[in-house]
């Protein structure tokens, strides 16, 4: 019988953790039994946290090996510099009128976080220090569920296929003119077999995928926004209203997320870590 008690948040996507407080150890049967929802759920939630930064560093080691923020040392906002070197500031907070975190303003489309490096990051563990009244709100889609489903048309383009990824730093939706020049790319396949589960997901997302390799333009403009328009549908969803003391994690290899927008006269100010990739996607 499990030790952790939990509910769904949704069909596809998500699981709330009942009665854990991430500042103490963990057993590591219950790190197991989590990390056996986590895999199989996409996204985990830790409501009614109160964590320091090392707290936070802590508990996301219970998971796995921290990453380094991906960014580099130039490009880095000045509230880096208070931060743990672990732990990357996203917030909208400005000081002389420059924002001291990443991604500070309004929405963001669908992604995959780091979708656009080599060796993408396993998870990502995002703690709501201060939010805003009203909107901010993550959403995320379970990408296994998407693929089983996934129109048989669509699943002859992709399957077997590699996708070329790209980012730069800051982009909220493709394109973006605000974004920092610095662009990273990278070549993963179009569907992810899960190394955990063995379970298949469309490994595409709206901001950061580029091109189906292989296709014509003509195709892939239609192959794509056909897949955006699948991978998004409210079937697959979790939308998550934040509440201060909230602690997320949700997996990279198979869902994405987007963020809506929120007021820019109110905070927003989270602290993010991340969890190194074990193998290639494949």
């Amino acid at each position: 019988m499990g030790q952790v008690a939990y509910t769904k948040l949704s069909q596809h996507t998500g699981v709330e953790i009942h009665g854990v407080d991430l500042r103490k150890p963990m057993d590591p049967d219950v790190v197991r039994e989590i990390y056996g929802l986590f895999v199989e759920n996409c996204v985990v939630l830790f409501r009614d946290q109160d964590l320091t930064q090392d707290d936070l560093v802590r508990a996301t080691a219970n998971f796995g090996e921290l990453a380094e923020p991906a960014r580099p040392t130039e490009f880095r906002p000045a509230g880096m510099q208070r931060m743990n070197p672990k732990i990357m500031l996203i917030t909208n907070i400005r000081e002389d009128g420059k924002p001291i975190g990443a991604l500070p303003d309004g929405e963001m489309w669908f992604h995959h976080d780091t979708i656009h490096r080599p060796l993408p990051t396993k998870a990502t563990l995002l703690y709501s220090v201060e939010v805003p009244t009203y909107g901010g709100e993550t959403v995320f889609s379970n990408l296994f569920a998407a693929y089983d489903e996934l129109p048989a048309d669509l699943k002859a383009k992709i399957d077997g296929r590699m996708a070329r990824n790209a980012f730069s730093f800051n982009s909220t939706y493709k394109d973006d003119p605000n974004a920092v020049a610095a662009r990273n790319e990278a070549v993963h396949p179009a569907v992810r077999t899960h190394e955990d589960n063995g379970r298949k997901a469309i490994y595409l997302d709206r901001l950061m995928s580029q091109e189906v390799i292989g296709l014509s333009k003509e195709e892939n403009e239609e192959v794509l926004n056909r897949i955006f328009d699948h991978i998004e549908q409210p079937k697959y969803l979790y939308e998550h209203k934040w509440r201060k003391g909230d602690a997320l994690m949700w997996d990279n290899r198979s869902s994405i997320h987007a963020r809506k927008d929120f007021p820019a006269d109110q905070i927003r100010l989270m602290w993010r870590t991340v969890i190194n990739g074990t193998q290639k996607p494949v």
